[in-house]
């Protein structure tokens, strides 16, 4: 997990969503040192809810990612790159 990345990645997500439960629930994991967990659920739940996030959000996800991805997290990032993305 890039920490730097994943950072920015979260800073812009709650910028966009605000109070909304899908960031405090990941924000909870990561105080726990689940980031990699956290940012996996968070991609998860946006992709069931077919909720939209920028491109920005994409491109700061992929490369918290980007030390050690996973086939789950390439995949996870590919579905996210496939739907419309402001």
């Amino acid at each position: 997990m890039v920490k730097d990345a994943y950072d920015m990645f979260f800073k812009n997500i709650s910028m966009q969503f605000h109070d909304d439960s899908l960031v405090e629930d990941a924000e909870e994991l990561a105080k726990y040192g689940e980031k990699r967990v956290a940012l996996e659920n968070f991609l998860e739940n946006v992709l069931a809810n077919e909720v939209t996030i920028s491109k920005e959000a994409v491109t700061l996800a992929e490369k918290a990612f980007s030390d050690a991805p996973n086939d789950y997290d390439i995949e996870l990032i590919n579905e996210l790159k496939k739907t419309d993305v402001t």
